[in-house]
């Protein structure tokens, strides 16, 4: 797999940025919890030499939690949302899709902008972007491509 590219974020520029340490090779699972919002995410991923690393990030309070492993051969290809209006600008709404029709969701639409980045070829590697202690204030993604 050739070099990842980030792409994003989407949302605001409130809260503290969030990256990951190590350069990512494959997501291994995905966790979203939410309410009106997009409140906290938990991911893990496996890095360039092998090794699993977990990032959590934004509020652990939240109505609703969902939580996506993703099986042998499965990688998330499709990444959806929406984000609200100044000064509430923080993402209101989050879908990942898998290449085997999964989906995890969380939140309801925001009013300020959406985003839409189906991949062809790529997949969804890793997560960046900033984070409160209450919401998930703006989101990118990590995408690998085949080498």
């Amino acid at each position: 797999m050739s070099k990842p590219v980030k792409i994003g974020p989407w949302g605001g520029d409130g809260g503290e940025p969030r990256d990951i340490e190590y350069t990512p090779f494959a997501l291994v699972g995905v966790a979203v919890r939410s309410g009106d919002a997009i409140n906290g995410v938990r991911f893990t991923y496996v890095d360039t030499s092998g090794n699993l690393h977990e990032e959590e990030w934004g509020g652990s309070e939240a109505e609703k939690f969902e939580e996506l492993l993703l099986q042998e051969l499965e990688y998330v290809e499709e990444i959806s949302g929406t984000y609200g209006s100044p000064p509430e600008s923080y993402v209101t709404s989050l879908e990942l899709v898998t290449n085997k029709g999964r989906t995890i969701r969380g939140g309801t639409a925001g009013s300020g902008g959406s985003f839409n980045v189906p991949l062809v070829s790529a997949r969804i590697i890793g997560f960046f972007g900033a984070a409160g202690t209450t919401y998930i204030d703006s989101f990118g993604i990590y995408v690998g491509f085949a080498a």
